[in-house]
């Protein structure tokens, strides 16, 4: 009789799309996935990349609905994506592809962290000024 290690840590898998306004490419999301993760404590991510996918709606997004499988066969528990924006720029359909991952078996999808340099900047006070 074997015995297998149900405790090891199920690879996560990163979600990716092409934004059309993002300064960053596919290629730096992916990196920023990986760094992610490690940050995490996780193995590198299955990623799952929709290419030639306008970003207007699309009736059928393969590489999602593959992701979705996936989850449900049991080969990824943790989603990883760089913002919300990879699902649709409509909040409802948003709010829906949550639902499916998390109905799919799901534990958790990781949205990549803002820089802390763009959320705590702020306008330097001068020695002149009074920083009240």
């Amino acid at each position: 009789m074997s015995t297998a290690d149900t405790s090891a840590p199920l690879r996560p898998a990163a979600y990716l799309r092409r934004h059309p306004h993002s300064p960053i490419s596919v290629e730096g999301h992916c990196e920023a996935m990986r760094r992610f993760a490690a940050r995490l404590g996780l193995s590198a991510p299955a990623v799952f990349l929709e290419t030639n996918v306008p970003y207007e709606r699309q009736p059928r997004r393969p590489l999602f609905e593959a992701l979705v499988h996936a989850v449900m066969d049991g080969s990824h528990e943790v989603v990883l994506i760089p913002g919300p924006w990879v699902f649709s720029n409509d909040e409802r359909c948003t709010r829906l592809a949550y639902r499916v991952l998390a109905a799919a078996g799901c534990l958790s999808v990781m949205t990549l962290p803002t820089p802390l340099a763009t959320v705590w900047r702020r306008r330097p006070i001068t020695p002149d000024e009074d920083p009240e």
